[in-house]
């Protein structure tokens, strides 16, 4: 068997990676060609104002010829698309500040020897016409390459870029015309509307095309997965400090090249079960054993684990014996496990408590923990307006983010109650400073995590959520509740309703703790806010800190 899927991945994973390539190869070529024939279009729009600027630079001398720079200038102001052209004199060239038509009325224009493009200004709303405009401006300098003035174009932005926004491409793609310096986003198609800078979402294949793009002409980015989620190309103007950049579905692109990848599994697969149903008819000897395990099996599946298998060979009958006992004893440990401590702690960290003696027992014992309790803030009124469907999808989504932030912080998760989540933080080899610390991080990381989530469900049209965080720490009894049967490992004491009543003073995207805590972690935090409350079952008003993280904390 084993030679015959060696032979098959690798026949699989050559012909998957040559296709691919192929595949890539030719998207690229494609998208490459669509950007250059826009930035072409936007270029032509651009080339005569740009040689008439030109020929009015080259046309200063010490002999001046107002009567062709006039024609120039007329000619620039006639052009389609022109709004208005400037051409403005230095006061220190002998003519004072004024326009061209001041200078005209003079009978002459200053004296320059030639002109120098400086800067191309991104697009802005003009103030006469109310019209989305950019500028070409041109400095006039004389033989000693001192500034005398200055001509400047203010050309119609909808004119300049009419060609790419009326093509079906344009408006059915993910695309937008950004500055290659900063990023900013000078024009986007429909798709990409409302979008102001390249990497203002965190996204990475963004950050890719931000160091790309200042200094090539073309390329490709990939975001990631494989296959990516989206791709991406870009292709700078020659003139204009801007490149055209398209986005694309990655699987889009690759469609292709995952159904021939699914339809190799498929056959791999059929092919290795016949190969397989082969080997099982002429291989007798192994059809005793085969059958007992299938038998141990079912009981295994029943609950019942039985005795391991007795191992009575050194071949591949018995090592798929001792394999099968270590998969029961794998089997016993997921379940004490689970039983013990159910599913929302983190295995490895749920190994470690195993080794305390009383950890597997009912009973518990007194320990200081820190309790983390977070809420989801006005989720009832909002689930009343959601479909069951949409109330149940945007919970697992909420818990699916935060859960395993609980276990890397090595949080054991007690109990949902609705859209809440209540959870402790035990010391065990460290002192309870650490673990508060522990307690307060998993609460940052929590609330980081709803800015991507509230991302993800504003895609979906779900609603957006703000969520309180209560933090205290205190006295408890921690240990196995229930029976033996069922059982879970939790905690009891009044700390944690206290916990259950700080929780209820945050705020949306608020994270409040107890002094307790804050006395141990105010190195690390910085306070939002100080405020006093009168909790449920306390007789004298609690101090509370709204914290939040210190950049300067180390």
């Amino acid at each position: 068997m084993s030679p015959v899927i060696i032979i098959l991945l690798i026949a699989g994973s050559s012909g998957f990676i040559y296709a691919r390539n192929v595949i890539l190869r030719q998207w690229n070529e494609a998208i490459m060609l669509r950007l250059e024939r826009a930035a072409h279009e936007i270029e032509m729009r651009l080339s005569q104002p740009v040689e008439l600027m030109q020929m009015f630079s080259q046309s200063g001398s010490d002999i001046l010829n107002a009567s062709l720079l006039e024609a120039i200038v007329h000619r620039l102001e006639t052009l389609p698309g022109i709004l208005r052209v400037n051409l403005n004199w230095h006061s220190s060239a002998g003519g004072g500040h004024g326009s061209r038509h001041r200078a005209l009325d003079n009978g002459r224009f200053m004296r320059f020897h030639r002109g120098a493009f400086t800067k191309i200004t991104p697009p802005k709303v003009d103030e006469e016409t109310g019209e989305q405009t950019v500028s070409i401006t041109m400095i006039l300098m004389d033989a000693y390459d001192t500034p005398v003035g200055n001509l400047e174009i203010i050309m119609k932005f909808d004119f300049m870029v009419a060609d790419i926004t009326a093509n079906i491409w344009w408006q059915n793609a993910m695309a937008c015309i950004a500055d290659r310096a900063s990023g900013n986003i000078v024009l986007t198609s429909g798709l990409m509307k409302g979008r102001t800078r390249l990497g203002e979402t965190g996204d990475p294949l963004e950050q890719s095309l931000l160091e790309k793009i200042p200094g090539k002409t073309t390329g490709v980015s990939w975001g990631p997965g494989f296959p990516p989620k989206r791709v991406a190309g870009f292709h700078s103007l020659h003139t204009f400090p801007w490149a055209l950049v398209v986005f694309a579905d990655g699987q889009a692109v690759l469609a292709p090249i995952i159904n021939f990848r699914n339809g190799f599994i498929i056959g791999a697969a059929v092919l290795i079960l016949i190969i397989y149903g082969i080997i099982r008819l002429n291989v007798d000897r192994m059809s005793g054993t085969i059958r007992h395990l299938s038998r141990r099996a079912e009981t295994i599946a029943a609950g019942d684990y039985g005795e391991k298998i007795g191992v009575d060979s050194r071949d591949e009958i018995g090592q798929l014996a001792t394999s099968f006992n270590t998969m029961i004893d794998g089997l016993k440990e997921r379940d004490t496990i689970r039983n013990t401590f159910g599913r929302y702690v983190d295995p490895e960290f749920a190994r470690m408590l195993l080794k305390q003696p009383e950890a597997g027992r009912l009973g518990g014992r007194r320990q200081e923990v820190a309790i983390l309790m977070a809420d989801i803030r006005g989720f009832t009124p909002m689930a009343e307006h959601l479909s069951p469907e949409a109330t149940i999808d945007v919970l697992n989504r909420y818990f699916s983010a935060i859960i395993p932030l609980v276990q890397k912080h090595n949080g054991i998760i007690v109990d949902f109650v609705g859209d809440a989540i209540l959870a402790f933080f035990e010391p065990l080899d460290e002192p309870l400073t650490a673990t508060a610390h522990r307690c307060v991080q998993c609460a940052f990381d929590m609330q980081s995590s709803m800015h991507s989530l509230n991302r993800e469900l504003a895609q979906l049209n779900l609603p957006q959520l703000k969520m309180g965080i209560g933090i205290n720490s205190g006295p408890v009894v921690v240990g196995n509740i229930g029976s033996q049967a069922r059982k879970k490992y939790g905690i009891v004491g009044a700390s944690v309703n206290t916990t259950q009543r700080i929780q209820g003073q945050a705020g949306e995207g608020e994270t409040v703790a107890s002094e307790p805590v804050y006395d141990k972690i105010r190195s690390r935090v910085a306070i939002a806010r100080t405020f006093s409350a009168t909790l449920k079952g306390v007789s004298t008003p609690v101090k509370l800190y709204a914290i939040q993280p210190d950049e300067n904390s180390t």
